[in-house]
């Protein structure tokens, strides 16, 4: 046993031997080599290389058949791609991937947009700060004039605040510039001009779903069969053929990823004819006329070049070095005029940047919307990319595109516009709503999954208390279910949110073994548990001998076992040392002998020994009649001769039954003229002994039992 018990040792000991030395072994060509140690450790501190991706061979994406429909149910994709070859994946991918790469694009020039829509905005409020700031300081300069004297000290305060709004006029005249050249190359730049485009017509789109419900609010209050009501009803119906048409056509060029193709242009004319058509529409029900050709970005630079206009042709006048009475005043009537000129020009930048605050928050509304048509587009990609590799084929190229572009960088500067953002996103079919839906999700599966295992838990309980399992492996098992259950559905769960399980299983792996490496001995306990619960050597309730212990199983746990002794103590035994110790249940089974040794002198009758013994066994009313009570001769020991006397009661009666033989024992003998062979304090109830670990009662308990049964507990020696 002591040889077993060391073996872990020693392997431990050998293992943590060989790795110190292989540590000591690699160290010692470093500190010999001091070039190759500094080499090394240049590349240690280096940053870690990329890991090159080599890209996929050349496929041909016009042959693809999955992306005719863009907007394809993803479990209708996954049963479209499922016969397709390795060849037909390859190039299933290639046509996603362009379609990625528009979404992307689109994506880019939108937000190029909103930052210069931000820059123009911003530049806007600036000049008409300053425009204020001048208009404040012609005031207060025409006011010191009117009564200060030529020459005077006040006079030359009043002409150093027309200098200052000189100066803040020239200032507004910059910035004006600036906002003009930002608009400009917002214009030239057809791309972003399409962008600004985009969103004119999306809300122009907006604005005829509004005008539309509002119509249909308004018919209901038309009686159903009178002239006016059927009128209404033409206009309604155009508008939403019109509006419908114009989502067809938008999904249309959606669907086409070349944008210098014929079919793209194709498809862009007739979305022009569908926009066309819905403005009219729209302005038949509202009865009023929107803009003509002039979309709201060509209006808005339209009006920064009059504002710029304006400002050019504005000059503030001083009092000047030789005032005189005459020209004081003439300057301070041309300054009230131009005070009216900033004055206005403030009002129509401040009214023009509220108005590209509009468009610009449509840009955002665009730039979240297709976002979200890019989740969409990632979505399906990923269908495709998932068959590609269940087949052989390689996707981390396109895995890593699709990793580099769902980056999400947000402007927090740009508090308006993030509020916009963010009420998009939540109102967004791939964004807030996909999300609400996910953690429903969760939540529901997470809930689903504690009450099944709870339930599950029960009856299994329920079913091993039938089959007699142990208390310990009942209550094993029912924490399992109940525990792992949960960790299941967390798992399952977590699908919902659209996380990966691969990485998470692969932490949880690695975490698994570097503890299972740390709490070897914790582990050594757990098995050995295992095992109690498995083979069942005893229970809770048990009286139990482990090696030197003797007392009841007070609970036993994964860890360890708890024993408590005769005398109230309660000692906490590691499962690896129960295990491995000899276990001797005395209450495995319904009945249990109760047994007494003793020693008889030469000179004694033993046969009528006997007969007093079984007799005693027998007018007890706890012992069993089958197995009779019995006597047995064993053995011969220098003058005496050893008698064994025994009877069988049920377990929970053994000790009160034991105690009223012991009592009738010692009276019977007194009548009997019955003498031992030693004295009384001699006996020993439990002869067994052996060189190690004996088991026997001491004097002072054998002296107890017989004089005083109903108080005495056993102690060991």
């Amino acid at each position: 046993m002591k040889n077993n018990k060391m073996l872990p040792k020693r392997v431990r000991a050998i293992f943590l031997i060989a790795v110190v030395s292989c540590f000591a072994l690699w160290g010692m060509p470093a500190r010999s080599q001091p070039a190759d140690e500094a080499t090394a450790s240049e590349e240690a501190t280096a940053s870690p290389k990329a890991e090159k991706i080599e890209p996929p061979p050349q496929a041909d994406p016009k042959a693809a058949v999955t992306t005719k429909d863009p907007e394809i149910p993803v479990e209708e994709l996954q049963l479209l791609v499922k016969p397709l070859a390795l060849d037909e994946l390859a190039n299933e991918a290639a046509a996603w991937q362009l379609l990625l790469q528009q979404k992307v694009k689109e994506i880019s020039d939108a937000e190029i947009a909103i930052k210069r829509q931000n820059r123009s905005i911003k530049k806007q409020q600036e000049v008409a700060g300053s425009l204020d700031e001048a208009k404040k300081a012609l005031e207060e300069s025409d006011k010191a004039l009117k009564s200060a004297a030529p020459d005077s000290a006040e006079y030359k305060e009043a002409t150093k605040k027309a200098e200052e709004a000189k100066e803040k006029l020239k200032k507004a005249q910059e910035g004006l510039k600036e906002a003009t050249q930002t608009k400009k190359e917002l214009k030239q730049d057809s791309t972003l001009n399409d962008a600004l485009k985009k969103a004119e017509k999306t809300g122009e789109l907006d604005q005829a779903k509004q005008t539309l419900d509002e119509a249909k609010k308004e018919r209901e209050k038309i009686p159903a069969d009178s002239p006016a009501y059927t009128a209404a009803t033409e206009k309604i119906d155009a508008l939403d053929k019109a509006i419908k048409a114009y989502e067809d056509a938008e999904k249309a060029q959606k669907a086409i990823a070349d944008p210098k193709s014929p079919e793209y242009q194709e498809v862009t004319q007739k979305l022009e004819e569908a926009t066309a058509q819905v403005k009219k529409a729209r302005e038949a029900i509202s009865g009023t006329t929107t803009t003509g050709g002039t979309g709201a970005a060509e209006k808005s630079a339209q009006k920064l070049d009059e504002a710029t206009s304006t400002l050019e042709n504005t000059t503030i006048k001083t009092g000047g070095e030789t005032p005189t009475a005459g020209s004081s005043a003439a300057n301070s009537q041309a300054n009230q005029d131009k005070k009216g000129q900033l004055e206005k020009t403030s009002d129509k930048l401040e009214a023009n940047a509220k108005d590209e605050s509009v468009l610009k928050n449509q840009l955002v509304v665009n730039a979240t919307n297709l976002q979200s048509g890019r989740t969409a587009v990632v979505d399906r990609f990923n269908v495709i990319l998932e068959e590609l590799d269940r087949k052989g084929g390689e996707s981390k190229y396109y895995r890593k595109y699709i990793e580099a572009i769902t980056k999400a960088e947000i402007d927090v500067k740009d508090t308006e516009g993030l509020g916009v953002r963010v009420l998009s996103w939540f109102k967004s079919d791939e964004g807030g709503l996909r999300w609400a839906s996910n953690i429903g999700k969760f939540v529901g599966i997470v809930l689903a999954s504690m009450i099944v295992s709870q339930i599950l838990g029960l009856v299994i309980s329920k079913l091993l208390k039938l089959s007699k399992t142990s208390k310990l492996m009942r209550q094993f098992t029912v924490v399992v279910i109940n525990r792992g259950g949960i960790v299941v559905g967390v798992l399952l769960a977590l699908t919902a949110l659209e996380v990966s399980l691969a990485p998470v299983l692969t932490v949880l792996g690695g975490a698994s073994f570097i503890f299972a490496f740390a709490l070897q001995s914790n582990l050594g306990n757990f098995a050995s548990g295992l095992m109690i619960m498995v083979y069942k050597p005893f229970d809770v309730g048990d009286e139990v001998k482990i090696g030197s212990l003797w007392g009841w199983v007070d609970s036993i746990s994964l860890a360890n076992t708890k024993i408590k002794g005769f005398g109230g103590q309660l000692f906490t035994v590691p499962n690896n040392t129960v295990w491995g110790e000899t276990i001797e249940n005395l209450t495995t089974s319904e009945t249990r002998k109760v047994k007494f040794s003793f020693r008889i002198s030469f000179d004694q009758d033993v046969t009528n020994i006997e007969k007093v013994l079984v007799d005693i066994f027998k007018s007890h009313p706890q012992i069993l009649e089958e197995p009779a009570p019995s006597t047995f001769v064993f053995d011969l020991e220098d003058e005496y001769i050893n008698l064994i006397a025994s009877g069988w009661a049920k377990t929970d009666e053994f000790w009160k039954v034991s105690a009223d033989i012991l009592r009738t024992i010692q009276t019977r003998f007194e009548q009997e003229g019955i003498k031992l062979g030693a004295p009384a304090q001699d006996i020993r109830i439990i002869p067994e002994s052996d060189e190690n670990n004996s088991l026997t009662l001491d004097r002072e308990f054998t002296e107890k039992q017989l004089l005083h049964p109903e108080t005495a507990k056993p102690t060991f020696k």
